[in-house]
């Protein structure tokens, strides 16, 4: 015979229960100028008044984390392509070139060809 556990919640379980659903962050969000999305509240919610997000608040510009070095390969890497990709309109080519005067080119763009004709045929 299986015995039933008693789940009750403690008091200080339910209190902070409370304290999550009494929290309205759309008002204090709004008077620091931060947008408030009902679609991704995920996670412990965010205390408007806390040292942290004061801090964020007053230095928008900021950014957390690891800064960027731009000497480094990938940084550099990264710049190369922004500026081929500028010449070429915005794309990067990528890859190995293609030889129109080989055999294999010009066989598709015999077909390519035919299949024009047949089409315009019908």
């Amino acid at each position: 015979m299986r015995v039933r556990k008693n789940n009750k919640m403690s008091n200080n379980t339910i209190q902070n229960n409370m304290m999550n659903v009494s929290f309205k962050p759309e008002g204090q969000l709004k008077e620091m100028g931060v947008t408030y999305s009902e679609k991704a509240q995920l996670g412990r919610p965010v205390n408007p008044n806390s040292k942290r997000q004061q801090r964020l608040a007053t230095a928008p510009g900021r950014k957390t984390g690891r800064p960027i070095n731009p000497n480094s390969k990938r940084q550099q890497r990264l710049a190369e392509l922004a500026a081929k990709a500028a010449l070429n309109g915005g794309k990067v080519k990528r890859g190995r070139p293609v030889n129109p005067s080989s055999k294999r080119q010009q066989a598709i763009a015999a077909a390519v060809e035919a299949a024009k004709q047949a089409e315009a045929a019908k």
